[in-house]
């Protein structure tokens, strides 16, 4: 019996070439600095090229952030967010910038989750015997099955408003809703503020100049292009 030879043709293999930008970005005191990189960097991998670059010591606190100084914001872009998806989000006509700087509370939130859940801020599904390591608080911060509803009241502002009003929030695992019945949880009361799937959370710098804040400290929702 003999074997008759074949002749087998693989498909081309096409090579991916990852595009390069140059990006630039600033320090505190205003410098900058134009980086070349693959289109699919992180802001952990920049924080890492810049620090290398500047011969800073890694201390696990330096930080990218987006700064949109025509509506007075800014916000920490995530370690696992790709830069050029960011900033192909702005405007043509937009001075933004990227900074990188220290954020001491970058990872405060790993490190102390206890301190972001007052006592008289917090409801949990479930009841609990006694005290909650900061190691369960995290666990149930981060279970699809127990996550702790947190409660309190927001100075907030409604679109085309100037006034602010004190408004009872609470903040579940679908979102963020407000009572429109002084601190009622009851469903009818309960309306939709905003949810976080498409959403990013700026610290607002100019609250009070920029939009008659009633305090210096303030936040927003900013829906992803």
């Amino acid at each position: 019996m003999s074997l008759s030879a074949r002749r087998v043709t693989l498909p081309a293999i096409t090579p991916i070439v990852l595009q390069k930008r140059v990006i630039k970005v600033y320090s505190e005191d205003e410098t900058s600095r134009a980086v070349e990189v693959p289109s699919d960097i992180t802001a952990r991998d920049v924080c890492q090229l810049l620090i290398l670059k500047n011969h800073y010591i890694d201390d696990h606190s330096w930080t990218l952030f987006e700064h949109l100084p025509h509506i007075g914001l800014e916000r920490t872009i995530e370690d696992h967010e790709l830069v050029i998806e960011v900033l192909s989000n702005w405007g043509m006509e937009e001075e933004n910038k990227l900074y990188f700087r220290k954020n001491y509370a970058k990872y405060e939130f790993f490190k102390n989750p206890m301190y972001f859940f007052p006592e008289h801020m917090v409801s949990f599904a479930t009841e609990t015997n006694g005290e909650i390591s900061p190691t369960q608080i995290l666990q149930m911060f981060l279970s699809s099955s127990t996550y702790p509803e947190i409660h309190g009241f927001l100075h907030a502002k409604e679109q085309g408003k100037k006034s602010w009003k004190k408004i009872y929030f609470l903040l579940r695992r679908s979102g963020l809703y407000f009572s429109t019945k002084g601190t009622s949880k009851e469903p009818r009361h309960l309306q939709f503020f905003s949810e976080f799937g498409n959403s990013d959370i700026y610290v607002s710098l100019a609250g009070k100049k920029k939009h008659g804040a009633p305090t210096n400290y303030g936040f927003c929702f900013k829906v992803q292009a």
